[in-house]
């Protein structure tokens, strides 16, 4: 399987990504048509009450680019 057949099994469910205000994000969509693909990801809000993380739930919804490579360490490794 290639990286994006792997990402395409978990569009729609939620992942630890450290490029997200919350830390918690979850996987939108996926351009393969942009230099190897780039991953649309959506912010979502964090699980854990009273934290840094937690703090920045305001920003929930909002939307943000990342290439497969990094998406698919986030899931799979």
């Amino acid at each position: 399987m290639s990286k994006i057949e792997d990402l395409k099994s978990v569009i729609g469910k939620e992942v630890s990504e450290n490029f997200s205000p919350t830390l918690r994000a979850k996987l939108l969509a996926i351009d393969e048509t942009r230099g190897g693909g780039v991953c649309i990801m959506e912010v979502v809000p964090s699980p854990y009450k009273g934290s840094w993380s937690a703090q920045q739930n305001h920003t929930a919804g909002h939307r943000y680019e990342r290439p497969v490579y990094a998406v698919h360490n986030a899931y799979f490794f």
